[in-house]
């Protein structure tokens, strides 16, 4: 079904959807440090039973935000906020490197850990079941900007269950996030798959009229922004919407597609 919005509404919200797929992608991509940051760390340390999640102290200088305070990232509870500091990127470092050193003073066994992704610095520390990591990279006018998280790993199950979201062939799941907001719920679904966007396209709108949803809006055809091509899709089915964004891969490696399924009414 032909969306009846504006061609440049339509652009304007493929662009943005498109880059809310790389931002997913991205942070996905940084769990993998962290993961085997969470290794090196905890192969001596203790879990203990009901452990508290930790207070996270703000950085110096610093005005904190939540991003998500009941979300779970590939099925593990996790929290995070992000912060915009005054202070340069190598005073936030100095700062949670002695808060998180490890000589026994504040509980930490280990020392923190201390590692470059890309243009960022991701200091991380382990204190329980809990993995805390602090992302920060360079701001303006020497000040600093990044990401503060929580992550309860240990004693969590794994999921990278697609749920709704059929896989194409050769299609595989990077990775899911679920969050909490009052009245609504979602579930962001991150898949790579080997084809074109104009199959995947065709691909998701046959899969989900054939279940029963009704398209709301959406492109029928890849649309072009620059070099990229791009598609996006809303999908409704009782109190429920799936939203879809796609954009070509990089190095024109099939497709990043971007299924966000919220559901409302859900309490508060």
């Amino acid at each position: 079904m032909p969306s009846t919005a504006k061609p440049k509404s339509n652009l304007r919200k493929a662009a943005r959807l498109g880059a809310a797929v790389l931002r997913l992608a991205g942070r996905a991509a940084e769990l993998v440090p962290i993961g085997l940051a969470l290794i090196v760390l905890a192969g001596t340390a203790g879990v203990r039973a009901a452990e508290p999640w930790p207070e996270m102290p703000a950085p110096p200088k610093a005005k904190v935000q939540w991003i998500a305070q009941d979300m779970r990232v590939n099925g593990v509870p996790t929290r995070v906020w992000q912060f915009e500091s005054r202070a340069s990127r190598q005073e936030v470092i100095a700062y949670y490197t002695a808060y998180w050193a490890g000589d026994g003073a504040g509980g930490y066994e280990h020392k923190p850990s201390v590692h470059a992704l890309g243009d960022a610095t991701v200091i991380g520390q382990v204190h329980g079941p809990y993995l805390m990591n602090v992302k920060v990279e360079d701001g303006p006018k020497a000040s600093s900007k990044g990401l503060i998280s929580v992550a309860q790993v240990l004693g969590s199950k794994p999921d990278h269950a697609p749920g709704l979201v059929p896989l194409m062939p050769g299609g595989h799941v990077v990775s899911v996030v679920e969050s909490r907001d009052p009245g609504k719920q979602s579930r962001q679904v991150l898949v790579l798959t080997p084809q074109p966007v104009a199959s995947v396209i065709q691909f998701y709108r046959a899969s989900f009229l054939n279940a029963g949803w009704k398209q709301v809006q959406g492109d029928e055809q890849p649309r072009r922004i620059g070099r990229t091509s791009t598609g996006f899709a809303v999908f409704a089915r009782e109190d429920s919407e799936m939203q879809l964004s796609m954009v070509d891969s990089p190095q024109g490696r099939g497709t990043t597609l971007l299924a966000n399924l919220v559901t409302k009414d859900t309490g508060p």
